[in-house]
């Protein structure tokens, strides 16, 4: 039997599930995330080819399916990279399929000059960041019913 452990830390969450149903817990992030520097993003594991998020909920440790997560929610302050910041911004009202309609901004800079809402929004990515005031949202992207620029 392996007593090894890897080191993580937590980070605050709150899922928004198809169901319409809220979690409120922590997730476990690595120390080093996928560039091997800084410690892993929320973003990194929903966009990453694990289907089950794990979530410490009321004292115990679930794993919930990605495909039942509408959204994910963290604090700006410790998910947003201002590298992110570089691209151009653009705000937008976005509808998800579960739950109230959002004002948000995106910062759109892909490769080819490709800049616009669009192009964001087409992006080959399970979950979409957005930055909602004090919060980034990971939304996923087969849950948005529209979108206006």
């Amino acid at each position: 039997m392996n007593n090894q452990r890897i080191n993580v830390k937590t980070r605050q969450v709150v899922l928004t599930l198809t169901n319409g149903s809220e979690l409120t817990g922590e997730t476990f992030l690595q120390l080093h995330g996928e560039h091997l520097f800084g410690l892993q993003k929320v973003g990194e594991i929903v966009n990453g080819e694990d289907n089950f998020f794990p979530l410490r909920y009321q004292d115990k440790v679930e794993l919930i399916n990605l495909e039942q997560v509408v959204s994910i929610t963290v604090a700006a302050e410790e998910e947003f990279d201002p590298l992110l910041a570089l691209g151009e911004e653009h705000r937008i009202w976005i509808e998800p399929a579960v739950g109230e309609a959002l004002n948000v901004s995106i910062f759109v800079n892909l490769p080819g000059g490709n800049n616009r809402v669009k192009d964001f929004l087409n992006q080959k990515l399970r979950f979409l960041l957005l930055r909602h005031k004090d919060q980034i949202v990971y939304l996923a992207r087969n849950k948005i019913l529209r979108v206006r620029d």
